[in-house]
């Protein structure tokens, strides 16, 4: 998972960097969240930190399915809500990408 991780901070990384007319370098941090969800409840904040512009990896330990899929509903919501991306990475692993960002499948 740690090179997961860093494959993607390296391609968020390159895909900020940006040249103005004087071809000066700007590059832009982006904050890269390893979060859990255990409970339907846990769905509000996931969403604010989405809201606020992070990258959330998300480790579902939800074991219910229909919690599981009401949280992953309301998840997809929040994404639509603000343009951004969500898609699975293996069983119980969601990445969640604000606006700013494109996931290429």
């Amino acid at each position: 998972m740690a090179g997961l991780l860093s494959d993607l901070k390296e391609g968020l990384g390159k895909l900020f960097k940006k040249k103005n007319e004087e071809s000066v370098a700007v590059q832009q941090t982006v904050n890269i969240r390893i979060e859990k969800m255990k409970s339907f409840e846990d769905v509000d904040r996931i969403a604010s930190l989405l809201q606020e512009g992070n990258v959330v990896f998300l480790m579902s330990q939800i074991r219910d399915m229909e919690e599981y899929k009401k949280s992953i509903e309301k998840l997809k919501q929040s994404c639509t809500e603000i343009n951004g991306d969500i898609v699975g990475v293996g069983e119980d692993n969601l990445l969640i990408v604000p606006s700013f960002a494109k996931i290429v499948r």
